[in-house]
């Protein structure tokens, strides 16, 4: 890697990473410098432009279009063809999460759990397969939580802080909170402060000690919440105090990298009173299954079937 220059140009920093990593000789110590020059998201987002623009000189030139012909189409061929079409569309599917943490300027991979130092102070922990996008630059800083769980201890500079859940807006008066997206919905849990969860013209505030869930279209009830395991998670701990069994199988099934798949309907929504370590999370698995009486399936393409 060059010596750095100054003042630092992301850029032209991006383009000489880029040259680097192609090399045959790149290491994991080299990738672990990279990792932390990435932690800038002036510099990851140079990066992902970089890499996105590299991508697009990839693709071949379009080919000229041949001329119709009326082609015989056996009954084999189109069941051949659809056959295609799902196998397609079940891959993109399940394949979609993983690209989109990629495309994210921070993310953590299955199992891991990270702690990034914003340029306003801000402090963010990230859980396992998390994503997120920073935005500093305006009045208002943005945080856009693609996917996962990030608990925050927010800087105060004099701007206003809002954290975006695809069309929810959480309006941050607080200095800690936990956001968590969950399969079937979100979570909003406030440890310090106030929040104001806002779809259109519904909104809930949320104060110290309280939490919330919400879907794309509906927000549920305030209600009172246990800080006392709002953040075991980043001690590698995962206490479940009345929680949903489709809940808690989901979280251990992330750490392993897998998708849930739980056959067993009614069994969904037992609750679980327990405490899991997440740094093993196939022991965990075993007893959980073994406790609730479950069979679990691992199968290839990261799914876990679970009835």
């Amino acid at each position: 890697m060059p010596a750095p220059r100054t003042p630092a140009d992301p850029e032209q920093e991006a383009l000489d990473w880029f040259t680097c990593l192609r090399q045959p000789g790149c290491d994991e110590a080299l990738r672990q410098r990279f990792a932390t020059w990435c932690q800038d998201p002036l510099n990851a987002r140079a990066y992902a432009q970089l890499e996105a623009y590299w991508q697009q000189l990839q693709r071949p030139a379009p080919r000229p279009r041949p001329r119709l012909l009326h082609v015989h189409r056996s009954p084999v061929g189109l069941w051949l063809a659809a056959l295609f079409l799902l196998l397609a569309g079940a891959l993109a599917w399940l394949y979609w999460p993983l690209a989109q943490r990629l495309a994210s300027e921070l993310h953590t991979d299955a199992g891991e759990r990270r702690s990034v130092r914003l340029a306003d102070g801000s402090v963010l922990h990230l859980d396992s397969a998390s994503a997120l996008n920073v935005d500093l630059r305006g009045r208002t800083r943005v945080l856009n939580l693609v996917q996962g769980q990030v608990y925050l201890e927010v800087a105060l500079d004099g701007r206003a802080l809002e954290v975006r859940l695809d069309d929810t807006r959480i309006q941050v008066y607080g200095t800690r909170l936990q956001i968590t997206r969950h399969g079937g919905h979100d979570e909003l849990r406030v440890l310090n402060g106030k929040a104001a969860v806002v779809q259109g013209d519904d909104q809930r505030l949320v104060g110290a000690g309280e939490r919330v869930t919400f879907s794309d279209t509906h927000i549920g009830p305030v209600e009172k919440a246990d800080d006392k395991d709002a953040g075991a998670w980043r001690r590698g701990r995962l206490n479940a105090r009345n929680m949903p069994l489709v809940e808690v199988l989901e979280r251990l099934a992330a750490y392993r990298g897998q998708q849930l798949w739980l056959l067993d309907e009614q069994a969904a929504q037992r609750r679980v009173e327990a405490d899991f370590d997440l740094d093993h999370p196939e022991q965990s698995l075993a007893r959980l299954a073994a406790d609730q009486r479950l069979q679990l399936y691992s199968l290839p393409g990261a799914w876990l079937i679970a009835r």
